[in-house]
């Protein structure tokens, strides 16, 4: 063997121990600031049951009954939808439709801009009312919530008249459909 080759061997020689030497360092450290460090897992995550507590018993499983009542119809409303102003002239005519198939759930606002709701209404639906302006003049309507089948399109129209050009807006929806004077 020549002197380079001794000195090649030499050399790789030193640096295996030098990185085993390094890679030990390493761990041991990693090893002594491991058991330092608080255990990272809880100490006692389960509750034991009381002393008196017994476990199931085997046997045949009797199904619960229902508790939840059934549901109640929507109450009737105590005020009944004002179709004229009490007081002065009514000189605004509206007439609210709604269009679909099946029932819906409507909204609108009276003669005297109460909000008037009609639960479950066969459509089509039309009421006319006379107030004395237009300012809360709306019907909105909506598939019932207990009745998820797809009815098809739900349309309103209102139509506004007697005090000049007469309005009309007519929308379509899907769920829910509202008509309403700007």
């Amino acid at each position: 063997m020549t002197d380079s080759g001794r000195v090649v061997g030499i050399v790789i020689a030193v640096f295996a121990v030098l990185v085993l030497t390094i890679c030990g360092c390493l761990c041991a450290g990693g090893l002594l600031l491991d058991n330092a460090s608080p255990d990272p897992v809880a100490d006692d995550p389960y509750v034991f049951p009381d002393d008196d507590w017994t476990g199931p018993t085997a046997g045949p499983l009797t199904p619960e009954r229902p508790t939840a009542q059934p549901p109640t119809p929507a109450p009737t409303p105590t005020k009944q939808p004002i179709t004229a102003p009490t007081s002065g002239p009514a000189p605004v005519t509206v007439v609210y439709e709604v269009t679909g198939s099946g029932k819906a759930d409507i909204a609108y606002f009276d003669a005297e801009s109460d909000l008037i709701h009609v639960d479950n209404t066969k459509l089509p639906w039309r009421t006319t009312i006379r107030t004395n302006g237009q300012s809360r003049v709306m019907v909105e309507a909506t598939w019932p919530d207990d009745d998820l089948d797809y009815h098809g399109p739900l349309d309103c129209t209102l139509t506004v008249t007697g005090v000049g050009k007469p309005i009309v807006d007519k929308t379509r929806g899907y769920w829910r459909t509202t008509c309403s004077v700007e």
